[in-house]
């Protein structure tokens, strides 16, 4: 069994506040031990997060606390009512984390005879300040983690996958070999899997920044990386839409040619797919392009221009006079602006975000 480097700190954390509370004689050290726990989150900007969210439940909840208990009386009914109004104004106030702590602190108040009210209110507001602390102290200080790493990795998976997954689409149209089901079926789970663990290690890394510079001021080296890891998630996002629209358009192709028969392909269609492979070719050098700059590679030759459009014209229109009519040709066409159109934009985009 792997003990993780956020199980030893949750361990130390607990002991450096129960500890602390010991030392200068502060009962419910248990509180102390609880706050430290809610606290300590997988990020830095998380846990500042977390503490500011945790000190307004608790002054909220030890306030309606104090007020209930010393007007109304301590009975079980004023406690389910403190637990009600808590979550009521946490939901409002769209704490997310905190509600939890904050119905603790009332019960432990309104659980404490009548006369040791405000001396309990200020023990247990004491636990609690000394927990928060002690664990934005440890995040900060103990094995703080590194995000950025982790998150270049998984999101470079994803994309060779999909960039993959995308040329074994456009193939599958351009010379019609159908991709298998259970193929099909493995590549969309682990595809699915790691966009979510990318957008999970994503998020963990934009917390870790802190907030974003105000408008006008510089940004620093760091926030323009995580400006451009956005836009390549947005990338791989948009790469895996076209590859399911490649896909279908090459299911669609099949099921065309079967049914007329699989009739030759003439000489002028044949050269727009040789064309359409050149591009594809061109876009897996901008991909990776852009990994490399991901990479931190700065000088980057260029790739070369993608103008397809141009030369697909000539191509078209010598294919029309041949064709001049017909639901069989008119299909192809539109199927090969769909698949020119999503070949164009890959590699177009990936070449721009290789220059941000």
């Amino acid at each position: 069994m792997k003990i993780g480097a956020r199980t030893i700190k949750t361990g130390i954390a607990v002991t450096i506040s129960m500890f602390i509370c010991a030392l200068f004689d502060i009962d419910s050290v248990i509180f102390a031990g609880a706050a430290t726990v809610l606290n300590l989150q997988p990020s830095v900007g998380l846990s500042l997060h977390n503490a500011r969210e945790q000190l307004s439940v608790h002054f909220t909840s030890i306030g309606l606390a104090v007020i209930l208990g010393y007007t109304v009386g301590s009975n079980p009914l004023i406690m389910g009512l403190v637990t009600v109004l808590i979550i009521l104004i946490g939901n409002r106030m769209r704490w997310k984390a905190g509600s939890v702590g904050g119905v603790m602190a009332a019960i432990f108040i309104l659980s404490s005879p009548g006369s040791e009210f405000l001396q309990h209110a200020l023990t247990r507001s004491i636990a609690i300040f000394i927990g928060v602390a002690v664990a934005l102290l440890v995040n900060l200080t103990i094995v703080r983690p590194n995000y950025r790493e982790p998150l270049l990795t998984k999101l470079t998976e994803l994309n060779n996958l999909i960039a993959a997954y995308f040329a074994l689409g456009v193939r599958s149209y351009l010379h019609l070999p159908a991709v298998e089901p259970e193929t099909g079926d493995k590549k969309v789970k682990e595809i699915e899997r790691l966009f979510r663990e990318s957008q999970k290690i994503y998020e963990l890394y934009l917390l870790d920044l802190g907030p974003l510079p105000d408008e006008g001021e510089p940004a620093e080296k760091e926030q323009t990386e995580s400006a451009l890891f956005t836009a390549y998630l947005a990338f791989n996002k948009g790469l895996w839409q076209a590859t399911r629209d490649v896909l279908f358009l090459a299911e669609q192709r099949r099921e065309r040619r079967l049914i007329r028969g699989d009739m030759p392909i003439s000489p002028e269609f044949q050269e727009i797919l040789e064309l359409l492979e050149n591009a594809m070719q061109l876009f897996i050098r901008c991909n990776d392009e852009l990994t490399e700059r991901l990479r931190g590679k700065r000088d980057l030759a260029p790739v070369g221009e993608l103008r397809i459009w141009r030369k697909l014209d000539d191509i078209i229109n010598r294919w029309h006079d041949r064709f001049p009519s017909g639901s069989y040709y008119i299909h192809a066409l539109v199927e090969v602006s769909i698949l020119t159109d999503k070949i164009r934009w890959a590699a177009k985009e990936s070449s721009r975000l290789s220059r941000l």
